[in-house]
């Protein structure tokens, strides 16, 4: 008998059905666990253009949805400064999904986001209409100010080019954590 085996207290016996429910908590975590060490990072966030500070990451197998948190090589674009960084933005559209396009407004679905006035200003252009192909995904930010898919700059974002997806965790601002050690 193991060590580990639940004890059945009155009967001194092992308790086989708690046994199992104490393997069938582990083995998950356990599993799991392993399985983000092997696949998965913690991107932290350090814009405003998402409302959470932090993401677990896997890199295997990409499985995207609407609603998804993906991760993306910065475009040329940005410069230098954001080369080393990838863009981690949500997914709104996927393959089928049509991208409308009517004034400062961008909608897919019913998910509509205004262009930055100031940067249609600056000759940056916002996507063209168009329905998603196989193997293309619209991703916005959810601060006004992100750069992101309603611009033709950035535009819809080829699976190849997505290096990860996964979902928000509860995780302390940068800053707070820049705080800590000062």
């Amino acid at each position: 008998m193991s060590d580990i085996a639940a004890i059945d207290l009155k009967s001194g016996k092992p308790n086989k059905v708690r046994n199992k429910v104490l393997i069938g908590l582990f083995a998950p975590v356990f599993f799991g666990t392993l399985y983000g060490l092997a696949f998965g990072s913690v991107v932290l966030n350090g814009t405003t253009s998402l409302p959470h500070n932090a993401y677990f990451m896997v890199r295997w197998p990409l499985i995207i949805t609407s609603g998804s948190y993906v991760a993306f090589e910065a475009p040329e674009v940005v410069g230098e400064r954001f080369q080393a960084y990838s863009f981690v933005k949500r997914v709104v559209g996927v393959p089928g999904d049509t991208v409308q396009v009517s004034g400062y407004q961008v909608c897919v679905k019913e998910d509509c986001r205004t262009l930055q006035e100031s940067l249609v200003e600056k000759g940056i252009e916002p996507i063209s209409p168009m329905t998603l192909e196989a193997g293309q995904y619209l991703v916005f930010g959810d601060a006004p100010d992100s750069l992101d898919s309603r611009y033709a700059l950035i535009g819809a974002i080829p699976h190849e080019k997505i290096e990860a997806v996964g979902f928000p965790i509860p995780f302390p601002h940068w800053k707070e954590i820049q705080a800590w050690f000062e």
